[in-house]
């Protein structure tokens, strides 16, 4: 039975967490949970295994092989390392969980529309203040191409996982990379969206070697 399990990741929290219980729910999958809600199975389906993880764990143990399927984020997939990514296949996006990883700057910074202007404030850091300028961000590789593609070169990133919006105002950074959905957080952190790197949403992805295994195939029908 062990080579026939299939393991599917599950988000365990977060923001996309609504969205996978209901396209569950609209697909009839019901979840038999067991270990303090670490893992479970799927009902009916006694080969598949449920995986309770984080959406960023989701994607490297896709990578790994560890999960064969999984719903996460695109904006994680194309965030992760180019050895995870390679061995992940999406194959399907999903209407909830959109959002755009945007580049952003205090609402102040009336000069500062465009990323032309971003290149020139980041000189002004560096020749006046003697400092790069600082990006908080917990997105660094996707970040770090943008900035390189813009042509920004003085710049440092500052990781940030949570509350990123905070940053400008603690003085932890000057400009934020993160996921917008509505604006309305931006807006009462009195910032606004220079540009946006990628859009995003949930999406079904599978482990490109997890596509020869049985069963597999089957299961990623269910959800398409």
């Amino acid at each position: 039975m062990k080579n026939n399990l299939v393991s599917i990741g599950y988000i365990s929290k977060g923001r996309m967490k609504e969205g996978v219980d209901s396209l569950f729910k609209k697909k009839n999958l019901k979840i038999s949970s067991r270990d303090r809600q670490l893992f479970g199975y799927l009902k009916k389906y006694p080969n598949v295994r449920i995986n309770y993880m984080s959406a960023k764990q989701i994607v490297n143990s896709l990578g790994a092989g560890i999960c064969d399927i999984a719903i996460t984020g695109i904006d994680l997939w194309k965030e992760s390392e180019p050895s995870v990514q390679s061995k992940i296949k999406m194959i399907k996006k999903y209407d909830f969980a959109k959002a755009e990883l945007s580049v952003c700057v205090p609402s102040i910074w009336l000069d500062v529309t465009n990323p032309t202007d971003l290149e020139e404030i980041s000189y002004e850091f560096y020749n006046k203040k003697k400092r790069l300028m600082r990006v908080a961000t917990g997105f660094k590789n996707l970040s770090r191409e943008w900035f390189d593609s813009k042509g920004i070169t003085q710049y440092e990133i500052i990781d940030a996982q949570s509350s990123v919006e905070l940053f400008p105002w603690i003085a932890k950074s000057d400009v934020i990379v993160d996921l917008v959905s509505t604006g309305f957080t931006l807006k009462q952190n009195n910032l606004k969206r220079i540009d946006f790197i990628l859009k995003s949403s949930a999406a079904l992805f599978v482990n490109k070697n997890s596509i020869k295994k049985n069963g597999v195939k089957k299961i990623i029908k269910l959800f398409t």
